[in-house]
Order: structure tokens, then sequence, then C-alpha cells
């Protein structure tokens, strides 16, 4: 009797442990901007330079005001956050981990400054693409303010 108490204790004990070491899981974001965003490809300009291409739809939306849910990536060390990347997942959902893909992230320049959260948060943005194919990003929400 006490070997079989042993048994189911450790048993549970080892479910208890292996449950609790699971990665954490994070609210799916995707909407259909985000779908767009997805879409995004490259192509060789004239030049030979790779530059981004958009879908159609994405390109309608260039210089109008969008919302999207997202995460926060801090891309500077601070506490209040006046730019930052948004991605579909969480940092800790570290892309580079031998699964998927890197997800699809833009750059925010909020109007004023905004307390960093691992939680999900919405901003309302004008959209910008930026098809020049240099170094800076090539999606931006400028003016951004949280959304309530």
């Amino acid at each position: 009797m006490i070997l079989k108490k042993t048994v189911l204790l450790f048993l549970f004990l080892v479910t208890a442990f292996f449950a609790k070491a699971q990665p954490p899981t994070h609210v799916p974001l995707m909407t259909s901007t985000w779908k767009l965003i997805a879409e995004r490809s490259y192509k060789k300009n004239k030049d030979f330079k790779m530059v981004p291409t958009f879908p159609a739809k994405l390109e309608a939306l260039q210089n109008k005001l969008v919302e999207l849910p997202g995460y926060m990536i801090p891309i500077n060390a601070d506490v209040e956050h006046k730019e930052f990347m948004l991605a579909v997942v969480p940092m800790d959902q570290c892309p580079y981990c031998g699964q998927g893909d890197i997800p699809s992230m833009i750059e925010v320049k909020m109007a004023k400054e905004l307390g960093y959260t691992d939680k999900p948060i919405k901003i309302r943005g004008k959209l910008l693409l930026n098809k020049t194919g240099d170094l800076r990003s090539e999606i931006f929400l400028l003016n951004a303010e949280l959304v309530k």
C-alpha cells in the first residue's frame, strides 16, 4: 500500500513538473492587416538591389490610420518607449530557436511615450511602407497611440 502511494505521488510530481516546464503560450494576434504584412516579398530593382514589394490591399492602406494588436519588442533599454518594434509574438517566443519563421514586425513611432509591457497591446497609427530597400524598417506605424 505504501509503495502504491509512493508511486502515485511520484507520478503526480513528475506530471506537475513537466506541465509547468512547458513554454509560455501567447494570445494569437494575427489579423487581416498582419496577414497582408506577412505577404510582403522582395524583388530586384533596376540597380539590382533587393527591395520590398507589398500586396495591393496593403498598399491601399498607405498613409491611412490602422489598428494593429501586438507585442512590444523594445529597441532601447528603457522603461518608457517612444519607438519600438511591434510583433505578432512576444519577445520570449524566440524566432531563432529552430522552429517557424521570423515573425512579421513593424516599427512603431509613438506620439507619447509608452511604458514597457509583455502583455498584448493594440496600437493605432498612420501606416507607412518603405519601398527603398535601405537599412530602415520596411513598415512603420507613425504618430501612434495606444488603443484602450
